[in-house]
């Protein structure tokens, strides 16, 4: 009788930011970064006949198309994970021959913090009030709020300290101009050792136009942007009508963390019509 023999290798890439896994077919892996850091993408994954090493792997004869897509709604945004090399999780590309799975994933330091939404609302014609809620706060220090007129460069117009763990809400109200006739804000979240991110940017038309639900940016990985024309309940559901989250809309721009969302095409659905976007 033939033995099946399963074998585990994890490796480090000599950059020092890739690691790879390998297993046979009914085997697992579970690739696990450094200590603070996430994985932000998969490099490679095949799941059939693949070859080489890392940092030079290839799709061979036998390949499930959906490898990387299934790879990604499982390693990215984790530490650690584990997937298992069956064809109950990749189907079965080909029939009769015994697979392998190789996985190769890029990670980076991230901060012990989750930005659960980022709103930006013009309260008043020269004021526009922002405000967002953290969640898993773990020695983050304070919040720079940044503005750009054009969307690419930005300068600090405020700061605001952070609370500490758990859930928090903030807020900050920054004074604007008449012209011009869009800003855009964004979040530097700052750790006490100096180490940050930026959340997704916000926008604000300062015109008298009327606005219109949409969203942005298509296609999305961390966060989705939703503007409103006004405050209203919507409903966003996936590609086959399942719900996946009822939110309030805000009369301006809020954002939605999707990083956990499955790989996909989503619509907001409310009074002002539906929008689509595509979480990759």
């Amino acid at each position: 009788m033939k033995k099946l023999f399963t074998i585990l290798i994890v490796s480090v890439n000599s950059n020092a930011q890739v690691i790879c896994g390998t297993t046979n077919e009914n085997g697992s892996i579970t690739l696990t970064a450094p200590p603070d850091n996430a994985f932000t993408s998969i490099e490679f994954a095949s799941y059939g006949t693949p070859n080489g090493a890392c940092g030079s792997f290839t799709i061979g004869a036998c390949h499930a198309a959906n490898s990387e897509i299934i790879c990604e709604g499982i390693f990215l945004g984790q530490n650690s994970a584990t997937i298992s090399a069956t064809n109950g999780v990749f189907g079965d590309p080909c029939g009769g021959t015994f697979k392998r799975l190789y996985i190769q994933a890029r990670y980076s330091s991230t901060l012990p913090l989750t930005l659960v939404s980022f709103t930006a609302q013009k309260i008043e014609q020269s004021q526009v009030k922002l405000a967002w809620v953290s969640d898993n706060e773990i020695n983050t220090s304070h919040f720079i709020i940044e503005r750009s007129t054009d969307g690419i460069l930005f300068e600090a117009v405020g700061s605001v300290p952070a609370a500490g763990s758990g859930e928090n809400n903030y807020s900050f109200t920054d004074a604007i101009l008449n012209i011009p006739s869009v800003y855009y804000f964004r979040l530097k979240m700052v750790d006490i050792d100096g180490k940050y991110k930026y959340s997704a940017i916000v926008r604000i038309n300062n015109s008298d136009a009327i606005i219109k639900l949409s969203v942005f940016p298509i296609p999305a990985t961390e966060f989705i942007t939703i503007i409103s024309g006004k405050k209203q309940e919507a409903f966003i559901t996936n590609n086959i009508g399942q719900s996946i989250k009822n939110i309030l809309l805000i009369r301006g721009n809020q954002t939605v963390n999707i990083a956990g969302w499955p790989t996909g095409v989503y619509f907001i659905k409310s009074e002002e019509g539906v929008v689509k976007f595509i979480k990759k």
